[in-house]
């Protein structure tokens, strides 16, 4: 309200002749155009370099003249910015409309604070006199000083601290900014047409940053990709390295069981049963055949190749194994994207991490409750989508649903979604659990389409080699 105030008082103290309205026409023309399309300065940063433009205006034209060129330039330009922003949906140029009083104020105060003390204190074409210092510190000060008093308040920060971090990082752009709007300024005055030469350098500096600004854009995307490559590389060396140590434990320790168990056949055979003796090696050979089913599973997933999937077949198999362990008579629901891209895993073990979740999905539905399954493809991920109409999970649980040994069930052990979340991991994906009580749960769950291959068959014969010490093993 106070810079319409402004603007009002000054414009109608001012005389409107025809020299008056073509300069104002022409740089409310040059102000659009400098606000319309800013300045790229950094691969996702821009600089609104109209301040140059709002200086130089402040020194060719009194104070009433200033402020409705600012104000008038400065409204088209946020329109025009706006309505680029929602055809092109571009979110940084997307100006919120609650912001516009606020920024119109603001230019109509600092224009007219500048041009008032450039006029009162100099004349127009005084440009060698320290006016136009004290007239680019009031255009700086002023328009700093607002800002940070709104942003002060807003944020509940100390307006000092504020203003001065804000004049060490910017503060070397506003004296460009300020010094390429004097030297308008005086070569307008000399010869109107000639400033339009400084257009010429003005496009040629904004195409070159442009550009600059797009390589600069790629470059960091590329990157950001090789960030995630890395990262998957370094991943798939750790699974390689557990990898290995699993399969030479499992073979350094079969022999030695084999042995074992053969022994402890031998004393059962020697034994009754019933006697405390008898019992003590069955509960031994148990505990022996445990060890081997374990060393087994360990040999069959370092030895299972990694190989195209589709999760359709995944999903209905994995759904298959859940309901085998429920009674429970639900509804189910399907929707897949078309052309789903393969991914590539461990069938097994991925069959065992999607079935825990629907085992969960399943004992949180009541009986005729629904279950929706939904996968799309998410860039370079396929993104799984388990979701139920159960009670739903407590915000204070959801923290700690993948922590090992938690659960809320006393016939659980709290593993399954653990073991699940480290082997969706193990293939370079993601899962997240989204819930409030009451209201149901949805599973998110993502696989990458081109998933690094790890095979241990290779390394698996070396072992093989190199553990059996002559004994004979069976593959």
């Amino acid at each position: 309200m106070a810079g319409l105030a402004v603007m009002f008082y000054l414009g109608m103290s001012e005389e409107w002749g025809l020299f008056a309205v073509t300069n104002t026409c022409f740089f409310i023309l040059l102000i659009i155009v400098t606000g319309s399309f800013p300045l790229p300065v950094a691969p996702r940063a821009t600089a609104d370099i109209s301040t140059a433009v709002l200086f130089g205006v402040a020194l060719l034209m009194e104070p009433g003249f200033a402020v409705f060129t600012a104000v008038a330039g400065k409204s088209i330009s946020y329109l025009t910015v706006r309505g680029l922003g929602d055809r092109l949906k571009l979110p940084g140029y997307r100006y919120p409309y609650y912001k516009y009083p606020f920024n119109l104020g603001e230019v109509a105060i600092t224009a007219g604070v500048t041009s008032y003390v450039f006029h009162t204190l100099g004349s127009t074409g005084d440009y060698l006199s320290p006016v136009i210092i004290l007239a680019a510190g009031a255009m700086y000060f002023t328009n700093t000083a607002l800002i940070t008093a709104v942003v002060s308040v807003e944020m509940k920060i100390n307006p000092f601290v504020f203003w001065w971090m804000g004049t060490k990082e910017n503060g070397a752009a506003e004296i460009s900014l300020l010094s390429f709007g004097f030297l308008g300024a005086v070569v307008y005055q000399e010869s109107p047409w000639t400033s339009a030469a400084l257009m010429i350098p003005v496009a040629v500096i904004y195409v070159a940053f442009s550009r600059l600004a797009s390589s600069n854009t790629q470059l960091e995307d590329a990157l950001e990709r090789l960030e995630a490559l890395q990262g998957r590389i370094v991943s798939t060396a750790k699974l390689a390295s557990i990898g290995a140590i699993s399969l030479d434990l499992a073979h350094q320790i079969k022999n030695p069981l084999a042995i074992m168990l053969g022994r402890l056949e031998g004393l059962q055979d020697r034994l009754d049963e019933g006697t405390r003796e008898r019992r003590h090696v069955d509960i031994a050979q148990d505990a022996g055949w445990r060890i081997q089913d374990l060393t087994q599973t360990f040999t069959y997933i370092g030895r299972q190749e990694w190989v195209d999937l589709d999760i359709r077949d995944l999903l209905d198999e994995s759904l298959g194994m859940a309901g085998l362990r429920s009674s429970k008579r639900i509804e189910t629901s399907w929707s897949f994207a078309d052309d789903l891209i393969p991914i590539r895993g461990n069938p097994v073990l991925i069959r065992e991490a999607l079935s825990n979740f629907f085992s969960n999905s399943l004992e949180a539905v009541d009986e005729g409750g629904h279950i929706n399954i939904a996968v799309a493809p998410e860039g370079e991920f396929l993104a799984v989508m388990i979701s139920d109409d159960g009670v739903g999970i407590p915000s204070d649980q959801l923290e700690r649903l993948f922590e090992p040994f938690h659960t809320t069930k006393s016939e659980s052990q709290g593993l399954g979604l653990f073991a699940a979340k480290h082997i969706i991991e193990m293939h370079q994906g993601t899962v997240e659990i989204q819930s409030s009580k009451g209201s149901g749960a949805t599973v998110i769950v993502k696989f990458p389409v081109a998933a690094p291959e790890i095979s241990f068959s290779s390394l698996e014969d070396e072992l093989l080699e190199e553990s059996s010490g002559g004994l004979p093993v069976e593959r």
